[in-house]
């Protein structure tokens, strides 16, 4: 009884680092290191990219000139230089907590604003055929969203 247990524990375990074997194997031909970089992969071709979830995603598809590139990323810029950083409440000899606090809240409010500010800024720089196109791919994406939560509440 015991030998019919331990051979099919050495036979189970054969057959997964087999599987495993070819299943990585498969991977590595893809161009694939890992299951995890072809999810960042697909997840960076979708636009999936840290901070590129609102509107501002929306920018690469409005055929920007070069010049409206440069202005753009020139606003982004200049909005980092104004962004509050925690780093003021950490000092040589400690840490401020009730400094890192109010800096934290402080943030939280101002980032609304500071999203909103961006957004004008951007905005003006858009010719008005753009500005229409722009409104258009944000039906789109609005519909694309309502669609999901449609779909996702019908599972």
């Amino acid at each position: 009884m015991k030998t019919k247990v331990l051979v099919g524990i050495g036979l189970t375990g054969l057959l997964v680092t087999g599987a495993y074997a070819a299943y990585n194997n498969q991977g590595m031909k893809q161009g694939a290191n890992c299951n995890m970089q072809g999810a960042k992969k697909m997840m960076m071709q979708k636009g999936y990219k840290k901070g590129q979830h609102g509107p501002m995603a929306l920018l690469k598809k409005l055929n920007l000139t070069p010049e409206q590139t440069k202005q753009i990323q020139t606003i982004k810029k200049d909005m980092m230089k104004n962004k509050i950083t925690p780093d003021v409440a950490f000092t040589k000899d400690g840490f401020n907590k009730a400094k890192f606090i109010e800096i934290m809240k402080q943030k939280r409010e101002n980032m609304i604003e500071s999203k909103a500010e961006m957004i004008d800024r951007v905005y003006k720089i858009l010719t008005p055929k753009q500005k229409e196109q722009f409104k258009v791919l944000m039906e789109l994406k609005k519909e694309k969203r309502m669609a999901m939560m449609e779909k996702r509440m019908n599972f």
